[in-house]
C-alpha cells in the first residue's frame, strides 16, 4: 500500500505539470497544420487558434495535448508498478510523448469533422473530454500488458484509473484543485476489483447508475469524481465504511474541497490513513482473482461515459441572461458581451457572460486556465488575479444578488433548479494602474451593473444554434 501511495504521490506531481502546455503546443500545432495539408486541407496556425478550411478552432490548453500526457504517463507507471525501473518502463515512458501528440492530433481532427457534420448543433466541453478520452484508449495497448492479454479485471482497473485522471486533470487548478487530485488519488490507490455477492453487487449497481441520472439532470458536476470512485466493483468498502474514509472521499467534492475548514478536516484525515498504512505494513496484492463477465464490462462502459455525455442528454435546461438594454453593449459570441458604462476608466474592459451550456459557471483561473493562461492572486489584494501583463477579477450574478466569491456563488447556486446566473469579468493591463485601484474600480463598475440589472430585468433567451453559428464555440466563464 505505502508502493502505491507514494507511486500516486509522483502522478500527483505529474497533474502540476503546466510547464509542459508551450511545450506541447509547439510540438502540436505544425503537427495538426501538416497532416492537414497532407489531406489537401488549408490550414493556417493563428497562434491562438488554428484554421482548417472553413472551421476556426480555438487553441486551448487542452489542445496541446498535456492532459493526453498526463494520463498515460499516470497510467503506464501504474500498470507498470510491479516491474523494475528499467530500460523498457523508461522507453515507454518517452513514448508516451509521440503518443499522447497522435491521440491530440486525432481528437482536434474528430472536433472539426463533429463541427462540419453537425453545425449549428450543440457543443460542449464534456464533448471535448470525451473524445479525447475515445482516442486515448487504443494508445493503452501499447504501455499495459494485461490488456493485450484481455484479462477483465485488469481492464476494468486500467480504465477507472483513466477516467478518473481524466476528470482530474482539468479540475487540478481550479480553486482546491489540489485537494480533489490528492483525495482522488488516495481512493484509487484503494481501488481494486474484487469479489462481491452478486445480489449485493446487482443492488449496488442499480443505486449507482441511478445517481448517475440523479447528478446528470441537476448538472452537479462535481459529483461526478465521487461518483466515479464509487464504482461498485471497484470501490475498497472497508475504506468506505470508515469516517476517514467517508470524509477524504467528501475531499473529491470540489464545492467542499475550497472551503478552509474543510481542507483542514480533509488533510487530518488523509495524514491520518497514511499514518495506518505505514504502522500496518500491507503487503501488496497480487493480480485480482475477480473475471466481471461480458455483460458486467458492457455496463460499466457505458455507465464511464456518464460523466462526459449524460448531463447533455437529460440536464435541467437553463436559459442564457443577456445584459439589460440600458447599458451599452457588444455582442461577442452567443452567450458574451463587452459592456460599456460612462465614466469608466479607459484602460478597464468589462465582460458578461450568460450561461454557457447549462452548467455553472466556473472560476476566472479556470476560464483561464482552459484557454491557456495561468493566473495567480496578487499578494495583498487576492481578490485580483494576474498573469504577469494584466490585472482580472470577475463577479456573479445570481438570484438577484451579486457576489464577489466563487465559494458563495456555488453554494447559492447548489440547487438543481438554480440558474447559472451571469458571470461578470472586469481586466486592466498591469502598468496602467495599481491592483489596488483595479479592485477598486472593479468593484464600483460591477455594482453600476448590478444596479442596472436590478432596474431593468434583463432579456432572457434561449441557447439558438443560429448565434453559435455566427459567432463560432468560445469556451467562457
Amino acid at each position: 500500500m505505502i508502493h502505491n501511495l507514494l507511486l500516486l504521490g509522483v502522478i500527483f506531481l505529474l497533474l502540476h505539470l503546466a510547464n509542459l502546455t508551450e511545450v506541447l503546443s509547439y510540438l502540436s500545432r505544425p503537427l495538426v497544420t501538416g497532416a492537414a495539408a497532407v489531406f489537401g486541407i488549408e490550414a493556417v496556425n493563428r497562434g491562438t487558434d488554428i484554421v482548417l478550411g472553413d472551421l476556426v478552432l480555438p487553441w486551448t490548453q487542452d489542445c496541446s495535448g498535456v492532459n493526453t500526457l498526463i494520463i498515460l504517463w499516470g497510467v503506464t507507471l501504474w500498470a507498470n508498478r510491479h516491474r523494475s525501473f528499467d530500460r523498457t518502463l523508461v522507453l515507454r515512458l518517452l513514448l508516451c510523448v509521440p503518443a499522447a501528440l497522435l491521440a491530440n492530433m486525432f481528437r482536434i481532427f474528430t472536433l472539426a469533422g463533429y463541427r462540419y457534420l453537425f453545425y449549428p448543433a450543440w457543443e460542449s466541453e464534456e464533448l471535448h473530454y470525451l473524445v479525447g478520452f475515445l482516442w486515448l484508449i487504443p494508445f493503452l495497448f501499447l504501455f499495459v500488458d494485461d490488456l493485450r492479454h484481455m484479462n477483465r479485471a485488469r481492464w476494468i482497473e486500467i480504465v477507472h484509473l483513466s477516467l478518473a485522471l481524466a476528470l482530474v486533470a482539468p479540475a487540478i487548478f481550479s480553486p482546491g484543485g489540489s485537494l480533489v487530485a490528492l483525495s482522488t488519488l488516495f481512493y484509487l490507490a484503494h481501488s481494486r476489483a474484487s469479489e462481491v455477492a452478486p445480489r449485493r453487487l446487482i443492488i449496488a449497481y442499480l443505486g449507482w447508475g441511478l445517481a448517475a441520472l440523479v447528478i446528470a439532470w441537476s448538472e452537479m458536476e462535481s459529483l461526478w469524481i465521487p461518483w466515479l470512485l464509487l464504482c461498485p466493483r471497484l470501490v475498497s468498502w472497508r475504506l468506505l465504511s470508515s469516517w476517514t474514509g467517508i470524509i477524504i472521499l467528501t475531499g473529491t467534492m470540489s464545492l467542499l474541497a475550497m472551503r478552509p475548514e474543510w481542507q483542514i478536516l480533509v488533510s487530518v484525515a488523509l495524514a491520518y490513513r497514511l499514518y495506518l498504512s505505514i504502522r500496518e505494513k500491507q503487503q501488496q496484492p497480487g493480480a485480482s482473482p475477480v473475471n466481471p463477465g461480458i455483460p458486467e464490462v458492457a455496463t460499466l462502459a457505458l455507465l464511464g461515459m456518464a460523466p462526459f455525455a449524460l448531463s447533455a442528454l437529460i440536464g435541467i435546461s437553463h436559459l442564457i441572461e443577456r445584459p439589460p438594454a440600458g447599458l451599452m453593449t457588444r455582442q461577442l459570441t452567443f452567450n458574451s458581451y463587452q459592456l460599456m458604462l460612462t465614466g469608466q476608466p479607459a484602460d478597464v474592459r468589462m465582460y458578461w457572460y450568460g450561461a454557457f451550456g447549462d452548467g455553472r459557471h466556473h472560476s476566472l483561473a479556470s476560464c483561464m486556465r482552459f484557454r491557456g493562461l495561468i493566473m495567480e492572486p496578487v499578494p495583498g489584494q487576492e481578490e485580483v488575479l494576474t498573469g504577469g501583463k494584466m490585472w482580472m477579477r470577475d463577479f456573479f450574478i445570481h438570484e438577484g444578488k451579486l457576489m464577489s466569491s466563487y465559494g458563495d456563488y456555488l453554494l447559492a447556486s447548489f440547487s438543481p433548479f438554480s440558474t447559472p446566473g451571469v458571470h461578470l469579468i472586469l481586466d486592466a493591463p498591469a502598468d496602467a494602474m495599481s491592483a489596488a485601484y483595479f479592485s477598486q474600480a472593479s468593484q464600483r463598475l460591477a455594482k453600476r451593473i448590478f444596479d442596472a440589472y436590478r432596474e431593468q430585468k434583463p432579456v432572457v433567451v434561449n441557447t439558438l444554434p443560429a448565434l453559435a453559428r455566427i459567432y463560432g464555440y468560445t469556451p467562457s466563464g
